[in-house]
């Protein structure tokens, strides 16, 4: 697909967008960040908020979607290039600290999800259908460099989720570092 100026200009745009509100949405919390904020922050008018994004909702979602293209973009590049011989303890420690070293996006992404969780039908499908599409890949990495069965890997998948959201929020709570090493030595050993 060949992007004219027109499109690349729209996409700088959005993108100002999304980075003006998330960071007002993590300085002041997704309830407390009102478009009128965010356009103010993006330097630009509430009208031409507003041709973008007329609701709150789309933002909080398009934030989502790009924090979790990122980190599962990352991740698939370096699966792609894992050695046949990377332990699963160094496979799993890796996938944690990348996720872990967005410290800003892993805040955002609490903040986004809590809010989906409390927030309307649609947005909560999306976050839905978006999750499930991030589970869908890890298992497919997994399954690319471990050779449990597909079955395993899929409970695996979730595992990682569940475990990933859990390590965000202890980073965002202590004061030293979260002991990565340990939580994948914990995790492989659970690995049949």
């Amino acid at each position: 697909m060949i992007m004219n100026e027109s499109t690349s200009q729209s996409t700088d745009v959005r993108l100002r967008i999304l980075r003006a509100a998330g960071e007002l949405m993590i300085a002041k919390g997704v309830k407390e960040t009102s478009l009128k904020d965010i356009a103010k922050k993006a330097e630009m008018s509430a009208g031409t908020l507003y041709y973008y994004y007329s609701a709150k909702e789309d933002i909080i979602y398009d934030i989502a979607d790009n924090n979790l293209k990122h980190i599962t973009d990352g991740l698939l590049d370096w699966i792609d290039r894992i050695d046949a011989d990377t332990s699963r303890e160094h496979i799993l420690q890796t996938v944690f600290e990348k996720i872990l070293a967005a410290d800003t996006r892993g805040k955002l992404h609490l903040y986004l999800i809590s809010s989906a969780g409390t927030a309307n039908g649609a947005l909560k499908q999306k976050f839905t259908e978006r999750y499930e599409d991030w589970r869908k890949t890890l298992a497919f990495g997994l399954n690319k460099v471990l050779k449990n069965g597909v079955e395993a890997n899929d409970s695996l998948a979730y595992l990682i989720l569940a475990v990933i959201d859990g390590l965000i929020i202890q980073n965002m709570f202590r004061d030293e570092p979260v002991p990565i090493d340990g939580i994948a030595k914990l995790v492989v050993n659970a690995i049949p």
